[in-house]
């Protein structure tokens, strides 16, 4: 346990140094870098995925990169027709594929209180459970806990996928703008 806690917070030491959202990196990616920063056109291109039916931004998933190294895979959105490729929203992911979930409850809580610490002028949100938009048989579910500030969101959440959608379970550290934000209340319609 006492690893654990080590781990994270050398994990979350760039968080001590936070003023707002733009200063939080994940894998050194902040928000409002381009992502062209760190990885190739032809990259990012092969890594989009087609998870929203709202095309105004294009979710990335980039899996085991070298320079990774507190996280298994690093999310990034960036707005559609955006050439410059700039990052909406980035998330670290830690892969609970195949693992106990109430581990992922164990350590979401723990990442929780480390970021409430680092961060006292944010307003903090109530730790929520939601059914998955993109489910269509409603046994997705993902629980979550919201930092706001001015800019957007830091966010923690546990995602637990039903068999039927077929994705990866996981844990999610991740920051978005307000902008990105609104989208997401209609990403899926």
């Amino acid at each position: 346990r006492l690893l654990l806690i080590l781990i994270f917070t050398f994990s979350f030491q760039t968080l001590t140094k936070a003023d707002d959202i733009k200063d939080f990196e994940i894998e050194g990616m902040s928000i409002g870098d381009s992502a062209l920063d760190f990885f190739s056109k032809s990259e990012i291109k092969k890594n989009s995925k087609n998870y929203y039916k709202n095309k105004k931004y294009t979710p990335v998933e980039n899996t085991n990169y070298p320079f990774f190294k507190d996280y298994y895979a690093v999310d990034v959105a960036y707005k559609t027709k955006d050439k410059k490729f700039i990052i909406h929203s980035l998330a670290g992911i830690i892969d609970y594929k195949k693992k106990d979930m109430k581990k992922c409850y164990v350590q979401m809580n723990e990442i929780i209180e480390d970021i409430t610490m680092m961060f006292p002028n944010f307003e903090i949100g109530k730790t929520n459970t939601f059914k998955h938009k993109a489910d269509k048989t409603k046994k997705s579910i993902f629980k979550t806990k919201s930092f706001w500030s001015d800019e957007g969101r830091i966010s923690v959440t546990c995602y637990d996928y039903s068999l039927e959608l077929g994705w990866d379970d996981h844990l999610s550290v991740a920051i978005q703008t307000n902008e990105f934000n609104t989208f997401l209340d209609t990403a899926y319609e």
